[in-house]
């Protein structure tokens, strides 16, 4: 009689396994952290953005710890902000601590180490010359990392680093920032490469396949594989404005090393940045295969009175990637406030688009 009840458990079980689909890459969900570089402004540096700009202030007020301790944690989306500096220097002597001496104030520490900052290439910063303090002032920097990271935790969830390419207005005193060009955007590549080999890379190229197109690909086959995709990065844009600039040449992101913030409909849509979580056509672009970024968070005054309508809406929209400034532990101040998964779960079977029999294994 055992023996019998042991061949129907077992017939049962490989009826479940046979019936569950691989996981793929877009059919999970994580939390991911906005300008993840960020230290924030120094004491005094506080100090005199509180006189000159409240508002300003109020929106800064907000540190993330070191990258390395964020991917310990679980976060599994990165957002690096990038400013050209082709000859090097441009962003190396900053307006606010001259400003702060000026006023008065306290001598801040050092925003960073100024060889550093005038070495050639692109440099991580918040807003120039007033939000200036990163925890690596370099995108190689950044991605040496992680890197670092990645090869101390094999087959760990793959990590998405989202670009922002920042040139920003002209302003009296200020720097003004390099514009934004095609040579700015195989310069990224060129940075990308220096760092990780395309095995270490989901690139477009591997994703798109044999398909005419990279939607073609992602919408009809879908993306690969979870297993495929662990222990490696994936690139992002984060804004719309340099699609045209990047595609120019590589329409569906041949031989690029980013996905970009793309249109659907477009032969390089992929990726889409929702940023408004309660936007109903999230979960629309989830069931279709196209992978997405939302921001939880609210401003300045919803965050400080616990306003959880936005995480709520984006934790059940689908959005595979959940970018916020408090991820976990690191609280609001003063509210509490902050955005993890439900059950202590460092990732979890997307609430949209999950397949039959959907699970995630450590390492996360």
């Amino acid at each position: 009689m055992l023996g019998v009840m042991w061949r129907i458990f077992l017939l049962f079980v490989s009826a479940g396994l046979a019936g569950a689909q691989p996981v793929r890459m877009n059919q999970i969900q994580f939390v991911g952290t906005h300008n993840s570089y960020h230290v924030g402004l120094a004491s005094s540096e506080m100090a005199l953005l509180r006189k000159q700009n409240p508002a300003a202030a109020e929106s800064l007020a907000y540190r993330h710890p070191p990258i390395e301790a964020q991917l310990d944690a679980g976060v599994r989306q990165l957002e690096i902000d990038v400013y050209g500096d082709a000859k090097g220097g441009l962003f190396a002597d900053p307006l606010y601590p001259k400003l702060v001496a000026k006023e008065g104030l306290p001598a801040d520490p050092p925003p960073f180490d100024q060889a550093v900052m005038r070495k050639p290439g692109f440099k991580v910063l918040h807003a120039q010359d007033v939000d200036v303090r990163s925890h690596c002032p370099t995108f190689v920097g950044c991605l040496q990392i992680v890197k670092r990271w990645s090869r101390a935790h094999p087959g760990h969830l793959p990590i998405y680093i989202q670009i922002e390419n920042k040139g920003g207005r002209s302003r009296p005193e200020f720097v003004e920032p390099e514009k934004i060009t095609k040579a700015t955007m195989d310069a990224l590549d060129a940075e990308i490469r220096s760092v990780f080999a395309d095995r270490e890379v989901v690139t477009p190229d591997q994703v798109r396949g044999q398909f005419a197109t990279l939607e073609e690909a992602v919408l009809k086959r879908g993306w690969p594989e979870l297993k495929q995709a662990r222990g490696k990065v994936v690139f992002l844009f984060d804004q719309e404005k340099v699609t045209p600039l990047y595609v120019e040449g590589h329409e569906s992101l041949e031989g690029r090393m980013v996905f970009t913030n793309a249109r659907p409909g477009t032969p390089d849509a992929a990726f889409v940045k929702m940023n408004n979580p309660l936007s109903p056509e999230i979960p629309e672009l989830v069931r279709k295969g196209y992978l997405v970024r939302t921001m939880t968070d609210g401003g300045a005054r919803a965050i400080r009175a616990g306003d959880t309508k936005r995480r709520d809406a984006a934790l059940a929209s689908g959005a595979q990637i959940l970018s916020t400034d408090y991820p976990y532990e690191w609280k609001a101040e003063g509210s509490g406030y902050s955005v993890s998964l439900p059950d202590g779960q460092k990732a979890r079977c997307n609430p949209v688009n999950a397949p039959k029999g959907c699970r995630i294994t450590e390492p996360w």
